[in-house]
């Protein structure tokens, strides 16, 4: 199991075109195992957060529920973690890490790469603190999943939309509940700064001399912007031409 999961990481480092990719090459291709404790990894019990309210809490604050295996590097001393199931909690920007010793808390500004196999879709997923960008008109924060590397790196940031009761007992109206809700927000980086992308036409600026193929490349597969897929392939065909 452990020579798969790292040989899912391995791949070779390219040469950059318009800037830095987004993840580095001994992150993709690493056969260190760190022990937690030496990592700078504080104990702790497992993160609920969940506020009290007289109705019921209706998902939750991390990306997903699942513990997925995961490789992580570390800023300090590009220390790696490697094999342990995690999970992360977006609201508080944390790691959960689950050790035979129990639940271990890790602050994600400790964190400069994350990648993980996903065991549901059984496929490798690779995140980057949004530090390693520059700051721009808008400030991130946080882990950002790369949905395609290269020179121009996709990027997914995960935000949380929280709900808060809105019941008025007088009226007997309105919803009890507490409701947390994901919503995405789909950037590239180019030469390290961050661009948020909303529509067709921010793809195709991003894409520059390439744009009129691009938009070709796109009206030819019926390729879906809106959808995950759709984005990526078309990210996938402009790295190519890179």
């Amino acid at each position: 199991m452990k020579n798969s999961f790292t040989l899912l990481f391995s791949l070779s480092l390219q040469t950059l075109v318009f800037g830095q990719w987004a993840i580095p090459a001994n992150m993709r291709a690493s056969n260190t195992m760190t022990s937690i404790s030496e990592s700078g990894v504080t104990a702790g019990g497992t993160l609920y957060g969940l506020p009290g309210s007289a109705g019921e809490v209706i998902g939750d604050y991390y990306l997903n529920k699942r513990w997925n295996k995961a490789s992580i590097l570390l800023y300090q001393s590009e220390t790696m973690i490697e094999g342990y199931p995690v999970k992360y909690d977006i609201k508080n920007d944390l790691i959960e890490i689950r050790t035979s010793a129990g639940i271990k808390i890790l602050d994600v500004r400790k964190i400069k790469n994350l990648a993980w196999i996903d065991s549901m879709a059984i496929a490798p997923q690779y995140f980057v603190n949004a530090n390693e960008f520059k700051k721009g008109k808008k400030s991130y924060s946080g882990l950002m999943e790369v949905m395609v590397d290269g020179p121009l790196p996709l990027l997914k940031r995960t935000e949380l939309d929280i709900r808060e009761p809105n019941y008025v007992p007088a009226l007997d109206v309105g919803s009890k509940d507490t409701k947390i809700l994901q919503k995405s927000v789909i950037l590239y980086s180019n030469s390290g700064e961050l661009i948020e992308i909303k529509n067709k036409k921010d793809v195709l600026e991003a894409s520059g001399d390439l744009s009129k193929e691009v938009d070709e490349y796109i009206k030819a597969n019926k390729l879906n912007l809106n959808k995950d897929a759709g984005m990526k392939r078309t990210f996938e065909f402009i790295n190519s031409k890179l």
